[in-house]
């Protein structure tokens, strides 16, 4: 009997012992599930975080992130977040072609890493189109050419070079009728064109556009001043917004789409790189040179109430340029963003 209850204690003990190591296996396993799901999540978090703040660089223009990607190079974001480490690589799939993105983001927590990859197609939100180097809305108007200034339909990129590809060529002056042209056709020495020096051809009509340029403007200028600075760059265009008549002189530059809400006048040897859409009741566009030679490089619309004066003196070029539109185009807070792939 006794040998039986000591049989009987140590079974008992051995069925204690392996229930108890289970259910502490059980546990521990449970403990390192949860742990594992835990780092799990706070990586993926993390990549995904990584992946928003380059959206917003982009989206803010910012020129740590635009300027690389502009010279076909990688732009990178290191940063520590939710205790853990991101790495963000960002790059244009074609190069020079700005309407690809390629995005990684990877990121390390304690001991879990994740990785994830986007393909974003970007495309600018509409754009007024081009039909000329100069494009007048207004009927009748008021058109001079003094000295020797120059309006040309040729393509030409923004470094001062003739583009080779003559099939972006176009128009020098679009106006909106026969009558127009007659004003304009006694300049036509001063003009070139691809088809024409002076096409009638109904110009692109800004207004619709105007309202989002204003709401998105990163410089406004004051009525009546007169800037002589640096504004923006090839690689970080901007959009800027005059209510009333100003001057752009001295040896400055301005990269992007210029809206003007009056008159406004360049010279010394300024140079415009983009759209210039001058609008409102007395749009007046008047290129004085008597202390230079201001240029555009891109493309100008004018529009106006009957009347409406367009004056170009000295040696004034405006050069129409497909590089400097699609530059205007690409202005980061004038994109809307499309996924086309996202693994993870």
């Amino acid at each position: 009997m006794g040998r039986l209850a000591l049989v009987m204690v140590l079974g008992l003990s051995l069925t204690v012992g392996i229930v108890g190591y289970n259910l502490n296996r059980s546990k521990t396993g449970l403990i390192e599930n949860v742990s594992g799901f835990d780092k799990y999540t706070n990586a993926r978090n993390i990549a995904h975080t990584g992946v928003n703040m380059i959206l917003r660089r982009l989206d803010r223009n910012d020129t740590s992130m635009i300027g690389p990607l502009t010279r076909s190079q990688t732009a990178w974001l290191y940063t520590n977040v939710m205790s853990g480490l991101c790495t963000v690589s960002v790059k244009l799939s074609s190069p020079p072609a700005l309407d690809t993105i390629e995005i990684v983001s990877k990121s390390k927590y304690i001991d879990s890493a994740y990785t994830m990859k986007l393909r974003l197609f970007r495309a600018p939100v509409p754009f007024p189109g081009v039909n000329a180097a100069v494009n007048l809305s207004s009927s009748p108007i008021s058109f001079n050419m003094n000295g020797n200034p120059s309006i040309d339909g040729k393509n030409w990129d923004m470094n001062g070079s003739l583009n080779p590809d003559r099939t972006s060529d176009t128009n020098g002056v679009a106006v909106v009728s026969a009558a127009e042209s007659l004003t304009v056709a006694p300049y036509s020495s001063k003009i070139v064109g691809d088809p024409k020096k002076i096409t009638t051809q109904t110009p692109p009509d800004p207004g619709p556009y105007i309202p989002q340029y204003i709401a998105a403007a990163d410089i406004t200028f004051p009525d009546g001043s007169s800037n002589n600075g640096v504004y923006g760059s090839a690689a970080a265009p901007l959009i800027g917004y005059v209510d009333g008549n100003a001057k752009f002189a001295g040896n400055g530059s301005f990269y992007g789409i210029l809206v003007v809400h009056g008159s406004i006048e360049f010279n010394g040897t300024f140079d415009m790189y983009g759209l210039v859409i001058a609008y409102g009741d007395e749009s007046t566009i008047s290129f004085s040179t008597s202390a230079g030679t201001p240029a555009i490089w891109g493309a100008v619309i004018e529009t106006g109430p009957p009347g409406t004066n367009f004056t170009m003196k000295g040696t004034a070029d405006v050069r129409f340029s497909k590089q400097a539109l699609h530059m205007a185009q690409f202005i980061n807070k004038l994109q809307v963003y499309r996924v086309l792939r996202w693994y993870e």
